[in-house]
């Protein structure tokens, strides 16, 4: 068995060897095998370091899934680069949010420059309901009513912030923490009465 194949190896090492170029085996048949031991060798190095420890380092390490854990807690005593932040777990701790800012002129005005960006699209220039959108789809709250009036500002700045109970989505993202206060004011003051 050994000889069957060394006879087919032989055959097939001349074919080899009548392929390379004759100063290859200018130095002779050791040196030319040699050299092909050595090209075949560097060839095989990229796949050997692929398959070293460090190729799997990225692969393995530790990594944070957006949005699948919950956000870490603010330090104490940290303080926040867009001003105070405005937090409530649930509609009853909102209700004791105090406004921050007093309903005066300009936090009015400034409420209601955002009121027709972002609110009047929906519940209408003068609130009650009869925006653009709300005639179309489903009416959202008439914002002239006792109901809301009624209601502490805490408690319209996190429906502003986290959405109503069907419909309305959440402005966390797209209306400053600041500019949901001023929203509650012009509401507030300006829809009062109507």
């Amino acid at each position: 068995m050994k000889a069957e194949a060394a006879k087919t190896f032989k055959p097939a090492l001349g074919q080899v060897l009548e392929c390379l170029p004759p100063h290859i085996l200018s130095g002779g048949l050791k040196r030319g095998i040699t050299a092909i031991a050595c090209a075949l060798a560097i060839m095989s190095v990229p796949d050997n370091a692929a398959a070293m420890p460090w190729s799997w380092d990225l692969f393995n390490q530790p990594n944070h899934r957006a949005q699948k854990e919950p956000a870490p807690p603010q330090p104490e005593g940290a303080v926040t680069t867009a001003g105070k932040p405005y937090y409530a777990k649930d509609r009853d701790a909102a209700a004791r949010l105090k406004n921050p800012f007093p309903a005066d002129n300009t936090s009015v005005e400034r409420g209601k420059a955002r009121y027709a960006i972002f609110c009047a699209t929906c519940h209408g220039d003068g609130g009650k309901g009869d925006g653009l959108v709300g005639q179309k789809y489903v009416a959202p709250t008439d914002l002239t009513s006792d109901y809301v009036l009624a209601k502490p500002d805490g408690d319209i700045f996190f429906t502003i912030t986290n959405g109503g109970l069907a419909i309305m989505p959440g402005y966390a993202d797209s209306v400053p923490a600041d500019d949901r206060w001023h929203i509650v004011n012009y509401v507030k003051k300006e829809f009062k009465g109507k």
